[in-house]
């Protein structure tokens, strides 16, 4: 193969890995932004970092959007078009999720959120640097040693999440007399485990495109 030839695909490829790393990059800060939110007492500052996180999904969508473009319209690309479109889904699919959350939280306005969910919002920054380490070593399909470790975590902090939601609700029952509040809190709750599962959702498309590619 020519030199010349070797950096076409090279420049190719770092195009499509480029909005990857700044898909997966951007569900980082979505994430930090949700802790900063259920981490304050002020409606506020809660509605002004969910204006950043709305700002930030309709980013994602557009980064997603574009993956599917180039993809269309590239006769090279690092993997199959199939696995590019399912890779761009799955991380987009976190930033939906985070959304919602902020969207809940944002909304429903709840005077005392339990530590639970300041917890899983922090357990969805971890998942979401795990999955943006992941896409980086992706550039390098050598890095399966790597990739395997991040995925890993992905599925332990996921287990975790899962725990400290089943232990929230179990014990927040008992000690709610108000319905509605109990019905707000609860879906607070599962839209934030629900970003952790996203995270995990990601990881057979991940292991498909090493298999594949292997």
């Amino acid at each position: 193969m020519s030199v010349s030839l070797l950096k076409f695909f090279r420049s190719k490829n770092n195009v499509f890995f480029g909005l990857f790393n700044q898909s997966a990059a951007n569900n980082v800060e979505m994430a930090k932004l949700l802790y900063k939110a259920v981490s304050s007492d002020s409606d506020q500052e809660i509605a002004l970092q969910f204006n950043h996180i709305n700002r930030l999904k309709m980013k994602g969508n557009d980064l997603k959007h574009q993956v599917y473009a180039v993809s269309s319209k590239s006769l090279i690309t690092p993997f199959e078009r199939d696995d590019m479109y399912a890779l761009a889904s799955a991380i987009n699919e976190v930033c939906d999720s985070i959304h919602v959350s902020a969207r809940r939280v944002n909304l429903y306005k709840l005077n005392d959120l339990a530590p639970a969910v300041k917890e899983l919002a922090g357990l969805i920054i971890e998942t979401s640097m795990e999955l943006s380490n992941c896409v980086k070593y992706l550039e390098d399909l050598d890095n399966v040693d790597d990739i395997s470790a991040c995925c890993n975590k992905i599925k332990q902090l996921e287990r975790y999440a899962d725990q400290v939601y089943d232990k929230a609700l179990t014990g927040k029952w008992p000690q709610e007399t108000q319905s509605i509040e109990m019905i707000k809190y609860t879906e607070i709750l599962a839209a934030l485990e629900t970003a952790t599962d996203k995270c995990e959702d990601a990881i057979p498309v991940i292991e498909s495109i090493i298999v594949k590619n292997k």
